[in-house]
């Protein structure tokens, strides 16, 4: 497990909200690292949200305790890391991964309220003593079902932005489709839906629901004209055209589809670039901590100071870190292999940053100017050369006008 030290430290193990005064911090380093230490790993998973508050300005009476520029520095970090400026924030997990700021009048004092990214814990579940039916947890399909248009339009932007994922997810809510379809037929028929059956049928409707898949199949066909695509979903999407012509129920719909297929075959996808990884600016900064260690590491223990023995046992906790937020960038219904491609870039910039770490560092240069040895060197010369004709040395210039 990743261990923490000193503010950070006492920030990652609180279990409960609890407000921390930042007078001690005088630069924009410090600040940086205080916040990339303590929020840019999630939180260990909780039965209640926490708010972080830090005291960062207060009025007149006190503002000499604190730099002019600290809640800039803050929040600036907080923006590195991916954190969200939500003024709406509150202790709850919707709120995992923002902040706010506060002038509190009455206590004459500025906050910075942060809400860190954690997940809460799964109740454990016991059989032994259970009276009562428990529902069960609401799936993905389950929560989309029961969301507003607006809410369900923004979920699925942030959370399948690509085509494979809007793509499974619209299988997904097909399912459920179906299943309320065998609800109404129940209802119709005047027969008892089961537990499953009625905390469905709770949630929403099927007629809600074909609206959602309706702005799903329009959003899937926008990024097939506009060419959003990775080449391997292009295969896919036009391999299941050939499947839907040979389908077809007549010659108008077969020629319809192959007019698409041919239309997308000539599309280029080169340009499109997959989504950015969501937490970029938290993995590099740990990368960048992590790369050095790798040269430190080639040298062999036998040759390192105590120092670099200490700094090189960092490595498992920063690659740790590095791995769940990789884990947390991963999109709804996202597989291993396409979020090792969308990862590719950074995996490339850790190995450049390790080649640059692992390269022989430049001489100083001394600028032209001689050194002691050298200009002693150069003074005897001089004197041997003088005894020979002027015209064949040139003086002790010459040299330079070569």
């Amino acid at each position: 497990m990743a261990s923490f030290s000193g503010l950070a430290g006492k920030v990652r193990s609180i279990t409960e909200s609890d407000e921390f005064d930042l007078g001690s911090i005088s630069s924009a380093y410090d600040a940086g690292r205080l916040i990339t230490d303590a929020f840019s790993t999630p939180f260990s998973d909780r039965d209640e949200m926490v708010r972080v508050t830090f005291v960062v300005g207060a009025g007149k009476a006190n503002r000499q305790k604190y730099d002019a520029s600290l809640q800039k520095w803050i929040v600036a970090a907080l923006k590195a890391i991916d954190y969200e400026d939500d003024k709406s924030a509150s202790c709850d997990f919707d709120s995992a991964g923002s902040f706010k700021t506060q002038h509190d009048t009455g206590r004459n004092l500025i906050f910075v309220h942060v809400f860190p990214r954690c997940s809460q814990k799964k109740a454990a579940v016991s059989h032994d003593d259970e009276t009562v039916d428990e529902p069960a947890r609401l799936s993905r399909e389950h929560l989309l079902v029961a969301a507003e248009m607006k809410t369900f339009e923004r979920t699925v932007a942030k959370r399948c932005p690509t085509w494979s994922c809007k793509k499974r997810l619209q299988e997904k809510l097909r399912e459920v489709r179906a299943r309320f379809t065998t609800i109404d037929a129940k209802l119709m028929n005047r027969e008892a839906l089961n537990d499953d059956e009625q905390a469905l049928y709770e949630l929403g409707s099927g007629d809600d629901l074909d609206v959602k898949l309706k702005f799903l199949q329009k959003s899937l066909m926008e990024m097939v004209q506009n060419g959003q695509l990775t080449t391997a979903e292009k295969t896919l999407c036009l391999e299941q055209m050939d499947e839907r012509a040979e389908a077809a129920p007549n010659d108008k719909a077969k020629k319809r589809i192959e007019e698409n297929r041919e239309a997308l075959s000539k599309r280029s996808v080169l340009d499109y670039k997959p989504p950015k990884i969501e937490h970029t600016a938290a993995i590099k900064a740990l990368q960048t901590k992590l790369a050095p260690l790798a040269a430190l590491e080639k040298r062999g223990g036998a040759l390192l100071s105590v120092a670099e023995v200490s700094k090189l046992g960092e490595a498992p906790d920063l690659e740790e870190r590095i791995a769940t937020l990789e884990e947390a960038s991963r999109l709804w219904y996202e597989t291993d292999a396409e979020l090792k491609e969308r990862l590719a870039p950074l995996r490339k910039h850790l190995s450049d940053l390790r080649r640059k770490s692992a390269a022989p560092k430049k001489a100083a240069s001394t600028g032209g100017w001689a050194t002691v040895s050298s200009q002693s060197k150069s003074r005897g010369g001089a004197r041997t050369a003088s005894r020979g004709k002027a015209s064949r040395s040139g003086g002790a210039f010459a040299a330079l006008g070569d």
